[in-house]
């Protein structure tokens, strides 16, 4: 009985020590301690445990705090406790999204007319205000008239919001008369009017120019209709977000994703030599007399016209040196190179060069007879139908001779042939009738 009761006190005894770092303590070495099998190892394994399903630095520490959007009481304080019963239901209370909303006032527009500053507009959503205890989610960042901060959001740093303004009918963003985009920004609605903070918002129109915004109306718009509509942001939880708003059908000029495609364009602006002004891109540099461009053109469709015009269509008539469709590079190449041959040609004197010769021998019909050796020539023989002899003329005494046609002269049905068989170069001719000793021949030689 002793015995049994020393070890019953050995098992209930308080833990002298604690460890929540036991190790192996995801296995199943610590279902039956082996070390003593007392309370306070089972008690060091459930620490252990403790600290890995809370994650913090030592089994006891406390799990911390969250932002909860919808506490605007705590400014940007964190003091929701993180407990199980906070974020049940909630896992996604602590991360907000910005969406884009389209406002058509039911379907019936805004009434606007030139002398239109803005909008009065009741909002049954809510949106974010500090003095009227309203949560953070729905319409995010106001700017107010007096700057006093009354609308805040982000710990109150009053950033401003851009509104995009759609004309009513083309549902086209508005743009004045000097190419300006109108856009717009939410004011408090008690400086123009209204309730203000958790009731109405005044949404004032502004247009672009390089300060960001300058108060206007709406006299510059061209072709204004007598009703807007707007598409601006709204904050949820992404537990309140339904699915299909993640999808992005209303943004037109405002979020931080169209940052990228602003700098796109800018450098589109710059690789083309315009600005947003493109209704009036500025003259052609090169706009004188005799330039294709002279006209200066107002688009590049034009202008692309104009050149194709006067550069042709890279259609030609006999293609003798240049071949249809080639690039303009090619056709000019071809060129370069056939007048080149020409001028050679023009400059050794080869073309149309005379020479005569004395026989000294008779010369015997049908067989083959060259010019002297010491001449050093030769010539492109020319088989061609109807072009036979075209490369050299032969006369005897004066008298011009007809080449003899077929490939070297084969079918010997004329005065002389040109070097018997196909060849690239020739020197020699076959004479169809004997000439005696003492005649001249004389030979024009052209290629």
């Amino acid at each position: 009985m002793a015995r049994s009761l020393l070890r019953q006190l050995e098992q209930i005894r308080r833990s002298s020590t604690y460890n929540d770092s036991v190790s192996s303590v995801n296995s199943s070495v610590v279902a039956e301690p082996t070390i003593s099998g007392s309370l306070e190892e089972d008690l060091n394994v459930i620490r252990t445990l403790i600290k890995q399903l809370k994650g913090t630095t030592n089994w006891y520490d406390a799990l911390g705090t969250y932002f909860n959007p919808t506490n605007t009481t705590s400014g940007g304080d964190y003091l929701e406790e993180f407990d199980l019963n906070s974020i049940r239901g909630n896992t996604l209370d602590a991360k907000s999204i910005i969406i884009g909303v389209s406002n058509d006032n039911l379907g019936d527009g805004w009434t606007v007319s030139g002398t239109s500053t803005g909008i009065l507009m009741d909002l049954t959503t809510r949106y974010a205000g500090g003095g009227g205890g309203l949560d953070r989610t729905g319409l995010p960042i106001f700017s107010s008239v007096l700057n006093a901060g009354s609308y805040y959001d982000e710990g109150g740093s009053n950033n401003v919001c851009r509104i995009d303004v759609l004309n009513g009918d083309s549902e086209l963003c508005l743009q004045d008369s000097f190419g300006r985009t109108i856009f717009a920004k939410f004011h408090d609605a008690v400086d123009f009017g209204g309730v203000g903070d958790g009731t109405d918002v005044f949404v004032k129109f502004y247009y672009d120019d390089m300060s960001y915004g300058v108060e206007c109306d709406l006299s510059t718009v061209s072709g204004l209709s007598d009703t807007v509509k707007f598409i601006y942001p709204q904050r949820k939880r992404l537990s309140d977000v339904a699915e299909y708003e993640w999808q992005r059908t209303k943004f037109t000029s405002a979020w931080s994703g169209d940052i990228g495609l602003m700098e796109d364009v800018l450098n589109l602006w710059s690789y083309i030599g315009t600005s947003n002004d493109i209704t009036n891109p500025g003259a052609w540099t090169n706009e004188g007399a005799n330039y294709i461009l002279q006209s200066s053109p107002d688009d590049l469709t034009t202008a692309i016209d104009f050149l194709n015009t006067q550069i042709g269509s890279r259609l030609y008539t006999d293609d003798n040196y240049i071949t249809d469709g080639d690039t303009i590079s090619s056709s000019l190449d071809a060129l370069d190179q056939a007048l080149k041959s020409v001028a050679d040609s023009v400059g050794s004197g080869s073309a149309g060069r005379k020479y005569v010769e004395s026989v000294a021998l008779e010369i015997t019909k049908n067989t083959t007879h060259y010019w002297p050796a010491e001449w050093g020539l030769t010539y492109t023989p020319s088989f061609i139908p109807g072009k036979e002899g075209a490369n050299v003329d032969v006369y005897i005494d004066g008298q011009l001779l007809a080449a003899d046609t077929g490939n070297g002269g084969i079918n010997a049905d004329r005065d002389y042939a040109e070097e018997e068989g196909p060849t690239t170069t020739a020197s020699g001719f076959m004479f169809r009738f004997t000439i005696q000793a003492g005649r001249n021949i004389t030979y024009i030689v052209r290629q």
